[in-house]
């Protein structure tokens, strides 16, 4: 996984032919579709690569 819109694994549903509703909320937050601490850290990592304002995560 190197960009937001990656899949984080092979257990990542999404895709053009199946849309994830939650799409959004997992790369911030997820996985949110099942339990996975190295998905996790991984998602946060391209969070914070990718965030380049203090109020990038803020709501």
């Amino acid at each position: 996984m190197e960009k937001f819109i990656d899949p984080c694994c092979e257990e990542c549903f999404n895709s053009k032919e199946q849309k994830c509703d939650q799409f959004v909320e997992c790369c911030l937050e997820g996985p949110l579709c099942h339990e996975s601490e190295s998905c996790r850290t991984a998602r946060e990592a391209i969070v914070i690569k990718y965030s380049h304002s203090s109020a990038f995560r803020e709501g």
